[in-house]
């Protein structure tokens, strides 16, 4: 673990770029989301391996750089976590998001690992509709502010598309957050989003048309259109077909 909880420190690179992430039940969307990719970006491209099938793997490689995360799930099953905060995740978010966790909460390993001196992480259900290349202008770290009932404890930022610079403490806490209190949390955005007021750490807010959520009204405001969900992915397949 103690290798992958650090920031990468060899092969790095002095230019930004864009971190993805996948496995074998997700990389179907890769193709989709590389063509919207290069409709208006080249930035270079770095794709974390959470699990690729040997094909994937070598058209990842094409593309860009392949990093290996050879991390084991971690992520605590419902029935060790505490049963009242499972019933009340469950009553707000419904019971599909339980298999998405072990990919969550190995993102902030994955950002640590990336070459870039700034990067820009979007999860590959997202369809890039712009140049991304504004958003490298932002400092530290920057998100947008994600949906959470008015009496949450802190506020909820979406780590769907999130801007970071290279040996921020911040992703460090975030890992180290990921492998101890994923217990605590339904996914690792609300653990960022905890740690960041916990620590009273400054992050610049992404204007919400670059991580447009699919549920939001008026799709043609969206620079970034977040297709999450299993609707989301059935519109990501609807529109494959036509690649």
């Amino acid at each position: 673990m103690d290798q992958f909880s650090k920031w990468r420190s060899h092969n790095l690179k002095n230019e930004n770029g864009i971190l993805v992430g996948a496995d074998q039940t997700q990389e179907w969307i890769l193709p989709w989301w590389w063509n919207q990719y290069k409709k208006d970006n080249n930035k270079p491209v770095a794709f974390v391996d959470f699990g690729l099938s040997f094909e994937k793997k070598d058209w990842c490689r094409e593309r860009g750089e392949l990093i290996p995360l050879r991390l084991f799930d971690f992520a605590a099953e419902k029935e060790e976590m505490d049963p009242y905060f499972v019933k009340d995740l469950e009553d707000e978010f419904g019971s599909l998001f339980w298999n998405c966790r072990s990919a969550w909460f190995k993102k902030p390993f994955a950002c640590l690992q990336t070459p870039f001196k700034k990067t820009i992480w979007i999860d590959i259900d997202c369809e890039i509709r712009c140049n991304l290349d504004p958003l490298f202008e932002y400092d530290g770290v920057a998100m947008a502010k994600d949906q959470s009932p008015p009496d949450y404890p802190f506020l909820v930022y979406n780590s769907g598309v999130m801007v970071f610079e290279r040996d921020l403490p911040l992703i460090e806490f975030w890992a180290d957050g990921a492998w101890n209190r994923n217990g605590q949390f339904r996914g690792d955005q609300e653990l960022l989003s905890a740690l960041i007021a916990e620590k009273n750490i400054l992050v610049s807010e992404l204007p919400p048309e670059y991580n447009w959520m699919r549920i939001n009204h008026d799709h043609s405001k969206a620079q970034i259109l977040h297709w999450h969900g299993v609707i989301g992915k059935s519109e990501i397949r609807m529109q494959s077909r036509t690649l």
